[in-house]
This record gives structure tokens, sequence and C-alpha cells, in this order.
């Protein structure tokens, strides 16, 4: 169990939750759930709040501000971080890079946790797909990692929104280290006429170095200022979070 709370502390710090806008400043306020089923362990229920903002910076150039909380009581741990993502954006691409941090409190094990990369994404007319790659260190635990994430999100239309993705990474404690990857999809619908959306997803992942899991989550979200969930997209929650691979694994 502790090495799950160092893995979370590693991977929270690459959350890409921005919700925000470009253009103008605008956002989301969201409510998250999740039930987490390992192979050989207990279940567990992980629950958390998150936000954030875009400031429109003239041209191309936006900067989004996100923050998020989360607490698994039955695992004893508590996490909350922030990231900062300066882009670049048109109607065709979007690219830049962000620097993150979280701070995982789970008992006797707390560690503040940095993490760097790179983000790209491509919108298409119905589609948008997205890639992110990062660092994280830990330097409390002594525990490192490099990983990818790709996201595929097909617009059904401008207010639901169909995910898949897959994920990988690997971490290394030092004395071990191992490879994990992750399988997922997800769907969310934006109420017509309301600023509210439900979402629900579904994810596996398997690694080296701690066992396997099936995690079903769901979401609460307000946003202020954007159109459509594909508006929110292409102008503000763009990237899909790598901390999607491990960071459930508390």
């Amino acid at each position: 169990m502790k090495k799950y709370v160092v893995t979370a502390s590693l991977m929270a710090g690459f959350s890409m939750v921005s919700g925000a806008a470009f253009a103008q400043t605008t956002g989301t306020i969201g409510a998250t759930a999740q039930h987490i089923d390992p192979t050989g362990g207990d279940n567990t229920q992980t629950y958390g709040v998150n936000g954030g903002v875009a400031l429109d910076l003239g041209s191309t150039l936006a900067v989004l501000l996100d923050a998020s909380y989360s607490t698994n009581n039955d695992s004893d741990v508590d996490t909350i971080g922030g990231t900062a993502h300066v882009l670049s954006r048109d109607a065709d691409r979007a690219f830049g890079g962000f620097l993150g941090y979280a701070n995982v409190d789970g008992g006797s094990d707390n560690s503040d946790v940095w993490s760097v990369g790179g983000e790209y994404a491509k919108f298409f007319d119905t589609s948008t797909l997205a890639f992110t790659g990062a660092f994280a260190t830990a330097n409390d635990t002594n525990v490192d990692a490099w990983g990818l994430q790709a996201e595929y999100r097909l617009f059904a239309d401008d207010n639901t929104r169909i995910d898949f993705g897959a994920g990988w990474a690997n971490i290394d404690y030092g004395s071990d280290d191992g490879d994990g990857f992750q399988l997922g999809a997800g769907v969310e619908h934006r109420f017509a006429g309301s600023p509210i959306s439900l979402g629900a997803n579904i994810s596996y992942v398997d690694t080296a170095v701690s066992s396997d899991a099936m995690v079903v989550g769901g979401t609460l979200r307000f946003d202020f200022g954007n159109g459509s969930l594909k508006e929110r997209d292409r102008k503000g929650n763009t990237f899909g979070s790598v901390n999607s691979l491990l960071s459930f694994l508390q």
C-alpha cells in the first residue's frame, strides 16, 4: 500500500485538468469519485474536487492554471496539487509545456512532487487527438517517473464527448523499477441550456511494481464561460492527464 502512495505522489503532478478557456477568462469547477478494484487487494474509493482558469495573453498565447484535491480514507491518502501551463493555440492545434507540484500525505509517507512536460493537440472537425509527455520526481521518497499519454476525443455533438485513452510510464524506485500501462474510455454530456455536465469513465491499469486494477469513476462539472463541451475542449480543457495511469493506486 505504501508503494501505491509513492506512485500516486509521482503521477499526481502530471494532472492536465485545467478546464479553462482561451481568448477570455473562463473555467470549470468539478467533483469526482472513483471506485478502485485492485487484483488481490481491497476495494477503495477516492473523492475529489478540482478547478481551473485560463488567462488570455493576446495573439495565440494563453496561460492555464489548475488545482485539485483528492482523498482516499481507506488508504489514508490526501493529495493536493496544481499545474501551470503556457500554450500557443489556434484553430488547428495547440502546443506548449507545463510545470506541476503536488503534495501527497499518506500518513507516514509524505511526499513533495515536481513535474515538467510538454503537450500537443491536433483539432479535427469532430474530434481531438492529444498527447502529453512528462517527467516527475519525488526526492522525499527517491522515486522518478517518465510518462506518456495519448487521448482521442470524439464529439457526437457539441455537448456529447466520448474519450479513448492509453498511457505508459516507467517508475524508478531506486532498488526497484518497472513499466506500466493504462487503457480507458469515458463519456461526458452537458445538458442543453445548462453549465452542468455529467461524466463516467472506466480504465484498466497494469504495472510491474504494483497490482493491476480496474477503476470506475464519475464526474460532476460546472462550466463558466464556455458555450459547449467542444468549445471547452478547443479553448481550455484540451489535454488529458498522465496521472490517469497510476494516480488511483492509493
